[in-house]
């Protein structure tokens, strides 16, 4: 009994003791809480900065009861539905493929740009651009991007696809060869493969700057048809376009002017002349070009049917002309020194440039 009045009093004491501290005030309460709040905001910016942002979702999805993995995705994939390697690279890098079938899955389910191209005139014409939607068996189903001579894309037409690189084995894959199976009016076509994959250039052709453009004179003329008369549209036709610049050197945005030139084809800026034919994609035109030859120091005549492959306008009445090769025609002898005025004189300025005003 003695004893238990002795807890009693020893407890009651210390009970007595913190029941006496004074009340805390509210200012010191609110520092408090808003030095807890930082030092949590410190924490979570640790802890973000150490793993990153997926990581740290990673990790924290991973301590859910489902174990979700958000590297790996959602589980597995439905039956039936197209899966992807694994050690396909995302965004913009290579993918890295192992077999026809991750080709294909990763093809249609980034709904790839593919390039569809028909061989003419010995060389590669673009008929389309289309994005991939669905594998049959050896037929691929594409849907059109931009069709650019459908005429090209008849049933049978045999055709080069070319898709963004993946590797495979350490090599290079972007294309195959095929045959257009079938072409639907809702924008829809077939391509039957009839080959491996396998790596096909891009471009054909290097093209090459224009640096100093009095090195380089064009005159452009639209055909109505294919019954042409060349010997009647030299002597009395106006060019629909016309690149003739006598002083004009460096790149001028504003200028009409040769960008680029290769075996296979021209680009250029031009304005088409007042009351001039316009010129549309997929137009055949009769090309009349000069080029400068520094070591005869005289301008070598080159006359080229064509066909336009791209136009777009550009403001200020200028337009943007891509035209392909398609063959060279013979030269009337007769217009070979007079296809431009001053050809002669031009040369010679070009030969010795110290004569120059």
């Amino acid at each position: 009994m003695i004893q238990s009045k002795v807890d009693s009093r020893f407890l009651g004491t210390i009970q007595d003791t913190f029941h006496g501290l004074p009340p805390m005030p509210d200012e010191v309460r609110t520092f408090f809480m808003v030095l807890s709040a930082v030092v949590l905001v410190l924490l979570f910016a640790y802890w973000l900065r150490k793993y990153g942002v997926k990581k740290f979702l990673s990790v924290l999805l991973k301590k859910t009861p489902w174990g979700v993995d958000a590297e790996e995705g959602e589980g597995k994939p439905e039956k039936g539905s197209a899966r992807v390697s694994r050690n396909a690279a995302p965004g913009n890098g290579v993918w890295k493929v192992t077999s026809d079938e991750d080709i294909l899955n990763k093809l249609v389910m980034s709904r790839a740009q593919v390039d569809v191209l028909v061989e003419r005139s010995g060389q590669r014409s673009l008929a389309a651009v289309v994005n991939a939607a669905g594998v049959e068996s050896l037929d691929v189903v594409v849907t059109f991007k931009d069709l650019v001579s459908e005429d090209l894309l008849a049933p049978g037409a045999q055709v080069k696809c070319i898709f963004p690189e993946m590797m495979r084995d350490k090599k290079k894959v972007n294309a195959f060869v095929g045959q257009v199976k079938s072409k639907s009016e809702e924008k829809g076509m077939v391509i039957t493969r009839r080959s491996s994959f396998g790596f096909i250039k891009r471009r054909v052709f290097a093209r090459r700057k224009v640096a100093d453009q009095r090195y380089i004179k064009v005159k452009i003329w639209r055909l109505e048809a294919e019954d042409y008369d060349v010997d009647y549209i030299l002597d009395s036709s106006e060019p629909d376009v016309l690149i003739d610049n006598r002083k004009f050197k460096t790149p001028n945005p504003s200028a009409e002017q040769v960008l680029d030139i290769s075996k296979g084809g021209i680009a250029l800026t031009a304005v088409v002349r007042e009351g001039g034919n316009a010129i549309s994609r997929n137009d055949k035109v009769i090309l009349c070009m000069l080029i400068y030859q520094p070591k005869r120091q005289t301008f070598q005549p080159h006359l080229i049917y064509a066909e336009v492959r791209a136009a777009k306008a550009m403001g200020r009445g200028m337009t943007r002309l891509s035209f392909q090769f398609l063959r060279s025609l013979k030269i009337p002898p007769r217009k070979r020194s007079s296809l431009f005025k001053g050809q002669a004189v031009m040369a010679m300025s070009l030969a010795h440039p110290e004569h120059e005003n």
